[in-house]
C-alpha cells in the first residue's frame, strides 16, 4: 500500500473512531454507536475511490500547470537568448566538471574490484626508508620463507615485471611489458578468464611448457578481440609460449602489462641468481587471507616472521636501510596514492560549481530586477507567492535542465582528461569510463541549482512601500535584492581568489618543471628502440654483441649524425621506473668501519633486450 493511501485509511479510521466515541459519550451502546457512525459516514470503499479521483485530478492539474509554466518560461527565455546561453554554458561547465570528477572518484576509490573475495586479498611490501627505497620488492628465498612459516595466509601470489621481445601476434617483432607469475597467482588474485584458461600450478616448474595469458586491454586494443589467438604459438625472447587465455577486465596492478606468462618463459627467473640469491629482489608479493584470519593477525604474523628472517640473514639486509614490512588490503593499496589528489579535485570541482551557481545567480538577480514590473503586476492581479515562485522555478528548471544535458555530454572528455592525470597515482584510473551514475549526479546538481536560483530573487509585493512603483513604472533595487547581490558577489570573489591562487601555484610549478635543468641536453637528440634478435640469449651472446656493434657503426656514418650511444633505457624517459638496487665497490676505495658500499638503481634486461639508440644530429630533422 502506498504511503498516501495508508494516510487516507488512517484518517478514515480516526474520523470513525471519533464519531463512535462521541456517540458512546452520549450514552449509546458501543455496537450501535459504531453502526450509526458507519451509516452517517457512508460506504467507505466508495469514499476512498472518490478521494483517489480527487487526488488524481489534483495531480493532473498540477502537472498541467507545471507544463504551462514550462512553456511560458521557454518563451520568456527565448526572448533573452544571450542570458539563456550564458547560464546554460556556465552551469554545463560546473555540472560537467563535477560529474566527471565524481565518475573518476567512484571508479578509483569506491567501486569494488572484480577480484573474487577482494576483502581477503592483501598486498605485502618491503621497503628500505634508510636507502630511500619505498619498494624493494622480494627475492625468491624470502617468498619461500613466508610460504613455509605463515599460517594466516592460505596462498601467496608472486609477480615480476619484465619486457619481452614478442614475435607471433603481429607482422613485426614488438617489445611488450609482461608479468612473469607463478601458477598460484590468478587463483590468489581471484580473477577469471573471458576466453580460454588462466595459468595454474601445472604451469610451474622448469619442465613446464611456455604459456601466456593476454590482458583484456591488449587483446581488445591491439588484437581487435580476435578469438583465434587462443592456441597460437609466440616467441617471448628466446623461448616459445602458447597463448592459453584472455584475462577478464581488471585493475592492472602492480603494472600495466600486456601479457602475463609463466616462469619458464624467462631464463633469468630459472637461473641460480634469481632462485638462490636472497638479495636479488624483483618480485611483488600478494596473499589471500586464510579462512577465519583477520588482516591484523596476518600483519602481526608477517611482521614477526620478517623480523626473524632479517635476524637470520643479516648479510642480505642493509644496516642503514631500516628494512620494514607493510601489509594492506589490495584495494586500499591501489587507491591510497590517488585518494588525496582526487578528493582535492572533487573539492575544487565543488568550488567551481558554487562559483558557477553564484555567477548564474547574479545573472538571475539582474534579470529579476528588470522583471520586477512584470512580477509586481502579476502580484497585483492576484497571483500569490506560490504562483510567482513556480514561474521562477520553471525558468530555473529549463535553464538547469539544458545545462545538465550539456554537462553530461561534456563529462566524457572531462573524464578522459581527469583519468589520464589520476593514472599517475593509481593504475586503477586506466579502467575508468563515464559512469552511468553521472546522469544522476548531473540531474541532482541541476535540481539543486534550479531550487537555489528559484528562491534567490525576492518576490515583489504590491503592498510594500519599496520595490516597483506601479504608477510610474520605475524600477529600483530593493534592500533584499541588494543584500542578495552582496552575498553572492562576496562568495564568488572569495572562491575565485582560492581557485586563482591554486591555478597560479600550478602554473608556476609547470613553468619550473619546464625550465628545470635536468642535466641532459636533449636538443637534436633522437631516441629509438630496436628489439634485438629473439635468437640471442642475453647481452653477452656473441651474435647480439656483433649486432650492436654493426648497428652502431652504420648509424654513426649516416649524414647528419654527430654521435651515437646505445643503452638499455633512456634516462629522461624511464627515470620513474622500478629497478634493482645493486651494491657496488669502487676500485681502490676502502669503506670505513660501519660504512656500506654505494648502491645504484639498475633496470634489468629481459630475456631479449630492447636497446635504445640515442643520436645527436647536426640538423633539426632526424636522418
Amino acid at each position: 500500500m502506498r504511503p498516501d493511501e495508508r494516510d487516507l485509511d488512517e484518517e478514515i479510521r480516526g474520523h470513525l473512531a471519533l464519531s463512535v466515541r462521541e456517540r458512546i459519550d452520549r450514552g449509546e451502546d458501543p455496537e450501535a454507536a459504531r453502526l450509526a457512525a458507519l451509516r452517517e459516514f457512508g460506504y467507505v470503499p466508495a469514499i476512498r475511490d472518490s478521494m483517489r479521483r480527487i487526488w488524481f485530478s489534483r495531480w493532473l492539474d498540477a502537472a498541467a500547470a507545471l507544463g504551462r509554466e514550462m512553456r511560458f518560461a521557454l518563451r520568456s527565455l527565448l526572448r533573452a537568448k544571450g542570458l539563456a546561453a550564458t547560464v546554460v554554458v556556465t552551469l554545463a561547465l560546473g555540472i560537467g566538471a563535477n560529474a566527471a570528477i565524481f565518475s573518476v572518484v567512484r571508479g578509483v576509490l569506491l567501486r569494488p574490484l572484480v577480484n573474487r573475495d577482494e576483502d581477503r586479498l592483501i598486498y605485502i611490501r618491503q621497503s628500505a626508508p634508510g636507502l630511500g627505497a619505498e619498494n624493494t620488492t622480494f627475492s625468491v628465498p624470502e617468498i619461500n620463507d613466508f610460504r613455509s612459516r605463515i599460517t594466516t595466509i592460505s596462498a601467496f601470489g608472486d609477480f615480476s615485471t619484465v619486457d619481452f621481445t614478442m614475435i607471433g601476434l603481429s607482422d613485426e617483432p614488438r617489445v611488450v611489458k609482461a608479468g612473469v607469475v607463478g601458477g598460484s597467482f590468478f587463483e590468489v588474485m581471484g580473477l577469471r578468464p573471458v576466453l580460454g584458461r588462466l595459468l595454474n600450478p601445472q604451469d610451474d616448474g622448469p619442465k613446464a611448457a611456455g604459456a601466456a595469458v593476454l590482458t583484456y586491454r591488449f587483446w581488445t586494443t591491439s588484437l581487435n578481440s580476435d578469438a583465434t589467438v587462443i592456441g597460437k604459438a609466440i616467441r617471448l625472447g628466446p623461448r616459445t609460449a602458447t597463448v592459453v587465455g584472455v584475462l577478464e577486465p581488471s585493475v592492472p596492478y602492480p603494472a600495466d602489462t600486456e601479457i602475463i606468462a609463466n616462469v619458464v618463459t624467462s631464463p633469468h627467473h630459472l637461473g641460480a641468481t634469481m632462485v638462490t640469491n636472497r638479495s636479488h629482489r624483483m618480485t611483488e608479493l600478494f596473499g589471500r587471507l586464510a579462512p577465519g584470519a583477520s588482516l591484523e593477525a596476518a600483519r602481526a604474523e608477517l611482521t614477526a616472521v620478517h623480523a626473524a628472517i632479517v635476524r637470520e640473514h643479516p648479510e642480505a639486509y642493509s644496516a642503514n636501510g631500516n628494512v620494514q614490512l607493510s601489509v594492506k588490503k589490495l584495494r586500499e593499496q591501489i587507491a591510497s596514492p590517488a585518494r588525496t589528489i582526487l578528493l582535492m579535485l572533487l573539492a575544487a570541482a565543488a568550488v567551481v560549481f558554487v562559483i558557477a551557481c553564484s555567477n548564474v545567480a547574479n545573472l538571475i538577480l539582474a534579470r529579476s530586477v528588470r522583471r520586477e514590473g512584470e512580477l509586481a503586476v502579476r502580484a497585483a492581479l492576484g497571483a500569490g507567492h506560490g504562483a510567482l515562485r513556480r514561474t521562477l522555478l520553471a525558468e530555473s528548471l529549463v535553464l538547469c535542465g539544458a545545462g545538465a544535458v550539456l554537462g553530461v555530454f561534456l563529462a566524457r572528455p572531462f573524464v578522459a582528461m581527469v583519468a589520464r592525470y589520476a593514472a599517475r597515482f593509481s593504475v586503477r584510473a586506466l579502467e575508468v569510463t563515464v559512469d552511468p551514475s553521472v546522469l544522476w549526479v548531473g540531474a541532482g546538481l541541476a535540481m539543486a541549482a534550479a531550487v537555489l536560483l528559484a528562491y534567490v530573487p525576492r518576490l515583489p509585493s504590491p503592498h510594500a512601500p519599496t520595490g516597483l512603483g506601479l504608477t510610474s513604472g520605475s524600477v529600483r533595487i530593493t534592500p533584499g535584492t541588494n543584500r542578495r547581490l552582496r552575498i553572492f558577489a562576496t562568495t564568488q570573489i572569495a572562491f575565485s581568489f582560492v581557485l586563482l591562487a591554486g591555478a597560479g601555484m600550478l602554473l608556476a610549478t609547470l613553468v619550473a618543471l619546464q625550465t628545470a635543468n635536468t642535466g641532459y641536453d636533449t636538443r637534436q637528440v633522437v631516441a629509438f628502440d630496436i628489439p634485438t634478435s629473439a635468437t640471442g640469449v642475453g647481452l653477452g651472446d656473441a651474435k647480439v654483441i656483433d649486432f650492436y656493434q654493426e648497428a652502431t657503426r652504420r648509424i654513426g656514418v649516416l649524414p647528419g649524425v654527430e654521435g651515437v650511444a646505445v643503452g638499455s633505457f633512456v634516462p629522461w624517459r624511464d627515470a620513474g621506473g622500478q629497478g634493482l638496487r645493486i651494491q657496488f665497490t669502487v676500485e681502490g676505495d676502502k669503506p670505513a668501519d660501519g660504512e656500506e658500499n654505494p648502491r645504484n638503481r639498475y633496470r634489468p634486461a629481459s630475456s631479449a633486450l630492447s636497446l635504445t639508440w640515442m643520436t645527436r644530429t647536426s640538423c633539426s630533422d632526424p636522418p
